[in-house]
């Protein structure tokens, strides 16, 4: 999640904070169903996005956005079954 502001990257931040705010409030709503609604932070990644907004940083020391793939089938399988309204990091 984008949790330290970042000059011009305000839409990125703050659609960021709108999706998490927008996750749990489905998770309240879709309280009593089997719907699971569940954010993953995936962190700090090797894209072409953060390349732009840390351009001094050695990207080669950050891992491939694949690395998140994991914990992302994890909150969609059986392990996650009941685990619903939380944020979790990938790293």
């Amino acid at each position: 999640m984008a949790s330290a502001a970042r000059a011009y990257w305000g839409a990125y931040a703050v659609s960021k904070h709108a999706l998490e705010g927008f996750a749990g409030v489905l998770a309240d709503e879709l309280e009593n169903t089997n719907v699971r609604v569940n954010t993953l932070n995936p962190g700090r990644m090797r894209t072409t996005m953060r390349r732009a907004a840390y351009p001094s940083e050695d990207a080669e020391t950050l891992p491939m956005p694949e690395v998140a793939t994991g914990a992302c089938i994890a909150l969609l399988g059986p392990v996650a079954s009941g685990i619903t309204g939380r944020r979790f990091d990938a790293q």
